[in-house]
């Protein structure tokens, strides 16, 4: 029988990603699972940041990858209601679907919950879809959540 003991589940905050999470939540709860929430802080807030100087980069840095934390756990909290699972959280910034097949290596996770959609149609029209990238290179089980 399959058996899952680490779940990643990306996130950016979207109603689409609260299903996703939702989802990842319900398995977690059927296997006793760990569920690895996580936020990349796109490149392209990077390349906005190099008009800046390095501490304003710095500070601006700092602030939004706490303030994606906090909001993981906001996220978190409203899934959850409660329920009694280990869930670790992690900020990363770079190429989204780089950063979280990266991420599903280095933290060993044998299974990736996604939604279909982000917030941004844009993004998805001119630079693919970050759902489609992760299925085609993923090392661990995707299951993929449709709105």
């Amino acid at each position: 029988m399959y058996k899952t003991e680490k779940i990643l589940v990306p996130t950016d905050f979207s109603e689409y990603s609260d299903k996703a999470l939702k989802k990842a939540v319900d398995i977690a709860e059927t296997f006793n699972s760990e569920i690895y929430l996580l936020h990349v802080i796109p490149d392209e807030v990077g390349i906005s940041m190099a008009y800046l100087d390095n501490e304003t980069q710095k500070e601006l840095t700092e602030r939004m990858e706490k303030e994606s934390m906090n909001e993981m756990k906001k996220q978190a909290e409203k899934i959850l209601k409660g329920k009694n699972l280990k869930i670790n959280y992690t900020v990363k910034k770079g190429v989204p679907y780089h950063e979280i097949l990266n991420y599903e290596t280095e933290a060993g996770t044998d299974l990736l919950v996604i939604a279909s959609h982000s917030k941004s149609f844009i993004e998805e029209a001119f630079f693919g879809s970050t759902t489609e990238k992760v299925v085609r290179r993923s090392k661990c089980s995707v299951f993929v959540v449709r709105d």
